[in-house]
């Protein structure tokens, strides 16, 4: 069986600041990190590996990346393939509907997915679309914000919330799965892998591989739908004052700094 999971990467965002006031972000640690959610999709697959040693993982782009390291550290944590997309300089600024369809087009290269495992969405953009459109292009049912995937007697079972509850659904194979961050922990990366990868040495090094999107879906298709216009950042948040004294005096001074901006329209 066949899984391909789609991971993406977000930078650190520890090491970002965010300055209402000049309306500007500064990137003082410029560190990428796998996706919140796609970390729970890699976990996924990694575990149904686990369950059955005849599962192939390949690894997938969400979206255009600067370099490999994200996949690398996919293959360090047990990924069998992974493959590195490249293209004009127009695929840079891919959106969710371009990489549907490029995404579709590597998996029919590959000889077509039983499963497909992706994030339900990403932790910068809020983004939550690339798994609905890749199932509608695939034509694969899916199952969205899943808990925990197995794969029995030809169908994926998935545990989602509903609430307060918990479900279990089941869909036919081929199909898509979205998870949320925080469904699964991602395991720790083999030392031995992640040594290799790096190093390039040993089977794991022609594990990674490096396909052009123009040998996959035409120069039309890589046409992104939306533009970005600008940015846009509320307005500075104002500091309080602390206020001191009995619990009648403090509600005293809470009650008239309320009355003043009241009257003041603010």
């Amino acid at each position: 069986m066949r899984v391909v999971v789609i991971l993406g990467q977000v930078l650190d965002p520890g090491g970002i600041v965010v300055k209402r006031s000049a309306g500007r972000i500064f990137v003082n640690r410029k560190e990428y990190l796998i996706q919140p959610a796609d970390r729970s999709a890699l976990e996924a697959a990694l575990r149904l590996r686990d369950a059955d040693e005849s599962v192939e993982i390949v690894a997938l782009p969400r979206g255009p990346l600067p370099d490999d390291d994200l996949l690398r550290r996919a293959l360090a944590r047990g990924a069998d393939r992974a493959i590195y997309l490249t293209g004009p300089a127009g695929f840079a600024s891919a959106d969710d509907a371009v990489m549907a369809a490029v995404l579709a087009a590597a998996i029919a290269r590959l000889g077509g997915a039983d499963l497909v495992l992706t994030g339900d969405r990403t932790l910068d953009s809020g983004q939550g679309q690339l798994g609905l459109r890749l199932a509608e292009t695939l034509g694969y049912p899916q199952i969205v914000a899943a808990w925990q995937v197995t794969v029995e007697d030809g169908a994926v079972q998935a545990v989602v919330r509903r609430g307060d509850a918990y479900l279990t659904v089941a869909a036919d194979l081929p199909a898509v799965v979205t998870l949320p961050a925080g469904a699964l922990t991602l395991r720790y990366p083999d030392g031995v892998r992640l040594i290799n990868i790096y190093k390039g040495v040993g089977e794991i090094a022609a594990a990674l591989e490096q396909w052009d999107v123009t040998e996959l879906v035409s120069a039309e298709a890589l046409s992104p739908a939306w533009s970005l216009l600008g940015k846009d950042f509320p307005p500075e948040r104002e500091r309080g004052v602390r206020v001191e004294g009995s619990p009648e005096e403090m509600a005293q001074a809470v009650a008239a700094a309320l009355r003043q901006k009241i009257g003041s329209g603010r």
